[in-house]
């Protein structure tokens, strides 16, 4: 107990030294006059442990005063404001990107100023640079670029956020250049190609979202998580299950202590499974609530198997926060760090107690043996989310200001699948980086739990108590932590936490792993019988936003995708959705013009599914981003080729596309109108699909006599009014006019003329910014949507 008294006089003097800014010098005096006094009176065991408290705090509050020095002319940050300036320096950590951005840490040594002045610097910049760069950890570069303020948007204090990290200075800049490589951390470059191949083995075996949502689990990278399924993970209270935790620490520490015992003997595995601990925390990038459950994991493992003294949990949960801040007394304003530090803290106080309490309870109406089998399992599922929930929810309130009365069902819910999704997850990784035909089977049952996991959470999300605007002051915050841990005090009898043991026979264990394999089998048979071929034709219309996708599979299941929108995330999630899990493979890819709507996000999907062949206009576009599409399929041995007017592609059951525009003579760099225009054709049914292409391109076909009749015509350039013209819909006759759209984008699509062309020949018009991801389904005679 002494050591937690001791930590929450180190926590607030830091807290206090944020508001007062001391002195240091006057700090250490003072701090260890203090230390002197609490030793001489250590007889008084009271007074002296006030004392010591105390000195604590002034040593908190000189290490916060420490890391808050002023800026001298040596310090990036003293440039912040001037313009075209050039650094050069070493990025420093794992590159963050997403759909939208490349984000790099420059540890910058060198400035060179407008004029021609070098000055040696310091401290860490924040670049932003080009989405699609090639800059490594360990690269050396030199930028050029305005030195900026970090800025704050909307009611986050990004500003604040960054200088938590170290960060003053932001640059947004596409000059830059590479000046030499693998220059960092030799360890690290090693764990980071490590993981480089686990998350090309994770995105070769499984889809969308949830090969994104285990790369969140087990390598901390959150970023191709879809926003609108991140944002239900964010109402539901559910974004710890995609951060990494102590669970994971104690999975991948509880593996390397049993393997090890077996292996090398027990004092050797402590220490392979202390050194697994510091790789996998480097690994995953050293988050404030990753490096918080290392610590503890450790200290835990240091005290247990090397001192062979019993712990007392929430002495190791403060002996870490005391290590953390030490290091770095800004973790204490980050929220990771909070919220870990109290779901922590919530299971040390609670689960214990108030599983003796449930046990107790049980043990008059059942067995002994079954007593401790339903606690165990009723402490897993339930009590545990509770008491990680009553001590993480003032924070969350008052950082997020709202309030999920959800949460708990599910947490309650939604907890076991997580050991299946590490399990499994895990083997996928393991079996499939070394061969991959090895990893599918593990990859399709953590398919089963991941997809139990995004399914609830997408099912509760649509609750309306799921996300409640609420309210709470920090004064209110300090208060209900009062109130809840003086209940807590009061209440409590015995807070020392005891080992529970289930006391399952082999021959059980062997007979409830056979049937849950039978189970996981039939589950997967039902859903290979929903999800394959059905003998129809499907044509997707996906919702990408301001852009066009769409997904055709025939009746024996050949796919084409025919664009893929701007957002690599949101197209993934849609294919995801679609395709089996187990099908990474899609048949043909038609990039139907260079516009950044159509194939931006096929970039990164090549990375996630492999294609047979790409069909493109064979316009030549230089310096941009479809070069790079381009490149990537030929480095991906990915059969080029280009589309011309009356060509035929025959696929399964008479399925057939037709291709009819462009001639083998482009229309100059006019990107729209060198669209490729096809027409699908199954028996009866017919569907046009004519890219950007506008009233130029239009009269071409017409006038070269193209078949264009379809039952279904998909709007050129997204209902635009340059697109569609009263001639073309009148040789088109369709019945259903598709309108692939972003919802209330900068463009006016769809235009009401073109609505009002569409009216008149009394095609009805179904958009995707307005109905979401459309499916026609077709046996060549008739239709039905969906």
């Amino acid at each position: 107990m002494t050591l937690i008294y001791w930590t929450f006089g180190w926590l607030a003097g830091i807290w206090l030294a944020s508001l007062w800014q001391p002195p240091a010098v006057p700090l250490v005096m003072i701090s260890l006059a203090l230390v002197l006094a609490a030793v001489f009176l250590r007889h008084f065991s009271t007074l002296s442990l006030l004392l010591m408290t105390r000195a604590l705090a002034g040593l908190g509050a000189m290490r916060y005063s420490l890391a808050n020095q002023a800026l001298d002319q040596a310090h990036i940050a003293h440039y912040n404001g001037r313009k075209d300036v050039t650094l050069e320096g070493l990025v420093i950590r794992e590159p963050q990107v997403t759909d939208y951005s490349f984000t790099a840490y420059l540890e910058a040594d060198r400035l060179r100023l407008d004029g021609g002045q070098e000055i040696e610097t310091s401290g860490t910049i924040l670049l932003r640079l080009p989405r699609y760069s090639e800059v490594p950890y360990g690269a050396r570069l030199e930028v050029t670029g305005d030195l900026e303020i970090p800025q704050n948007f909307n009611d986050f204090d990004y500003r604040h956020y960054l200088a938590q990290r170290g960060i003053l200075s932001t640059m947004k800049t596409d000059d830059l250049q590479v000046i030499a490589t693998n220059q960092g951390n030799p360890l690290l470059h090693v764990l980071l190609r490590i993981k480089e191949r686990a998350q090309i083995t994770i995105n070769h075996l499984l889809p969308e979202p949830q090969a994104a949502l285990l790369s969140g689990i087990l390598l901390g990278n959150e970023a191709g998580l879809p926003d609108e399924l991140l944002q239900d993970f964010q109402d539901t209270g559910m974004t710890h299950i995609i951060a990494i935790s102590g669970f994971n620490i104690a999975i991948i520490a509880g593996i390397l202590l049993v393997v090890g015992r077996h292996l090398i003997g027990v004092r050797r595995a402590t220490w392979i499974a202390l050194a697994g601990i510091a790789i996998y925390t480097i690994f995953v990038g050293a988050q404030a609530s990753v490096v918080r459950a290392a610590a503890m994991g450790a200290l835990i493992i240091i005290a247990t198997r090397i001192m062979g003294r019993p712990i007392f949990i929430p002495t190791t949960i403060f002996s870490a926060a005391l290590l953390m801040t030490l290091i770095n007394p800004m973790l204490l304003w980050d929220i990771g760090f909070q919220l870990s530090f109290a779901a922590t803290l919530g299971l040390a106080l609670y689960l214990g107690p108030w599983s003796k309490r449930l046990e107790a309870g049980l043990k008059p109406y059942l067995p002994p043996d079954v007593s401790r089998r339903a606690t165990r399992l009723i402490a897993d599922v339930f009590l545990a989310t509770m008491a990680a929930t009553i001590m993480t929810l003032p924070i969350s309130v008052y950082h997020f200001g709202r309030l999920s009365l959800i949460s708990p069902l599910t947490n309650l819910l939604i907890l076991p699948a997580q050991p299946g999704i590490m399990l499994w997850g895990g083997l996928t990784v393991i079996l499939g980086t070394i061969i991959p035909a090895a990893g599918q089977i593990p990859a399709w049952i953590a398919w089963l739990f991941l997809s139990y996991t995004i399914g609830l959470v997408r099912f509760f999300a649509n609750f309306p108590l799921s996300n409640i605007p609420s309210w709470l002051s920090f004064s209110g915050a300090l208060l209900t932590y009062s109130f809840v841990l003086g209940i807590t005090w009061l209440g409590s009898q015995e807070r020392e936490l005891r080992g529970r043991v289930l006391g399952h026979t082999r021959y059980g264990r062997i007979v409830r792993v056979i049937l849950a394999l039978i189970v996981i089998g039939v589950v997967l048979f039902v859903v290979w019988i929903r999800v394959r071929p059905d003998g129809n034709l499907h044509v997707v219309f996906f919702d990408v936003g301001q852009g066009d996708a769409t997904f055709i599979q025939t009746p024996q299941g050949q796919q084409v995708l025919v664009d893929g929108g701007k957002f690599s995330r949101t197209l993934l999630e849609q294919l995801g959705g679609e395709m089996p899990f187990w099908d990474k493979e899609i048949d043909i890819l038609i990039v139907t013009h260079p516009d950044n709507d159509h194939y931006l996000g096929l970039i990164d999907t090549l990375e996630h599914y492999r294609f047979r062949t790409l069909i493109h206009n064979g316009q030549e576009v230089s310096g941009s981003d479809y070069k790079l599409l381009l490149e990537k399929a030929a480095a991906k041995q990915i059969p080029i080729h280009r589309a011309l007017a009356g060509e035929v592609i025959e696929m399964d059951n008479g399925v057939r596309l037709e291709i009819l525009h462009p001639d083998s003579e482009l229309d100059g760099d006019e990107d729209n109108d060198n669209s490729i225009a096809m027409r699908l054709v199954f028996e009866d049914f017919t569907f046009l699909l004519t890219g950007d292409v506008e009233a130029g391109a239009e009269r071409k076909m017409l006038a070269a006599g193209r078949p264009l009749q379809a039952v279904i015509y998909k709007a050129g350039h997204h209902g635009a009014n340059t697109s569609s013209s009263a001639l073309f819909l009148e040789a088109v006759r369709p019945q259903y006019v598709i309108i692939s759209a972003g919802e209330q984008n900068n463009f006016g699509h769809p235009h009401q003329e073109m609505l009002d062309r569409a009216a008149v020949i009394g095609a009805s018009v179904m958009r995707t910014d307005q109905q979401g991801t459309l499916e026609v389904i077709s046996d060549g005679k008739s239709l039905r949507w969906k």
